[in-house]
């Protein structure tokens, strides 16, 4: 069967999830990984949002129509909230993951937390356990981001995984991040390592520059080789979505939302010579 590809509303910067969901398809994918915003929270690229923590179920039915109205389903739900180790931001990953169970997925992502001191990694552990039993409750299963904490590495990952030893707490893995967050990475080591626990793979591309924003359409960054990370992955029988990343340049504003849908439409075709979509 061809890999699951998903799209990132993110991908399509200020005009967010509506947008995706209604230019996805003249694409080819049919797949979205929605944000689930936090309520009056400011946003990366200043979107309106789809749906919030403070959806009502009527809100979540309007969603729920409106991507099938457009010919799309959702991969997953993306629940950033801030640091798990405190209680107030569990509360609101926790509604997060309600409202991601009523959409119908069974992923969703969020924030592996970040630590002061290591007295406080006792803490996140079993805040962690906290969410995976929320997430066993609802039928989900809740990946763990690559960003900055205890997750911005895949040595930080795997050593959380092995601390954490729960069943519905698994990973998400991002190729372009991995070079935003370390210096010097070597992608195809990493992905092989961190490859039994994934459960989402974002697929977003880089210069390979450290703490340089530059995630263009896939295949125009360089630091990616996208034909061998499919070809691991589909070594391991991966069983989960790719969703694609194109979270733009650093000091772009402005940009009209043709330029959004064609990165999308490049990182396709970069996918498809890549064998991402052959049965």
């Amino acid at each position: 069967m061809p890999a699951t590809i998903a799209c990132s509303a993110s991908s399509y910067g200020p005009f967010g999830a509506q947008a995706a969901i209604l230019h996805l398809r003249q694409i080819g994918l049919h797949y979205l990984e929605l944000p689930i915003l936090t309520q009056g929270q400011p946003t990366r690229y200043g979107e309106e949002p789809l749906i919030t923590s403070n959806a009502t179920e009527k809100a979540v039915q309007h969603v729920l129509q409106f991507v099938k109205d457009h010919g799309v389903q959702l991969s997953a739900c993306q629940i950033d909230t801030g640091n798990p180790l405190f209680k107030s931001a569990r509360q609101v990953l926790k509604r997060k993951m309600e409202i991601a169970a009523q959409l119908g997925v069974k992923l969703v992502i969020g924030n592996g937390g970040e630590l002061e001191s290591s007295e406080q990694r006792s803490s996140l552990i079993s805040a962690l356990r906290e969410l995976g039993d929320q997430a066993q409750k609802l039928g989900l299963t809740y990946c763990l981001d690559m960003q900055p904490g205890v997750c911005r590495s895949h040595r930080g990952m795997l050593e959380l995984m092995r601390e954490v030893q729960h069943p519905q707490i698994w990973l998400n893995f991002d190729t372009g991040a991995l070079f935003y967050y370390n210096e010097e990475p070597v992608l195809e080591i990493a992905l092989l390592k961190v490859a039994p626990y994934l459960r989402h793979l974002n697929l977003s591309d880089s210069l390979g520059e450290f703490d340089y924003w530059y995630f263009p359409a896939l295949g125009y960054g360089g630091a990616v080789d996208f034909m061998r990370v499919f070809q691991i992955m589909r070594d391991m029988a991966f069983p989960a979505p790719f969703s694609i990343h194109v979270d733009g340049i650093e000091g772009e504003s402005d940009l009209p939302l043709a330029v959004y849908q064609q990165r999308v439409a490049d990182s396709v075709m970069t996918l498809r010579e890549c064998g991402y979509f052959v049965s």
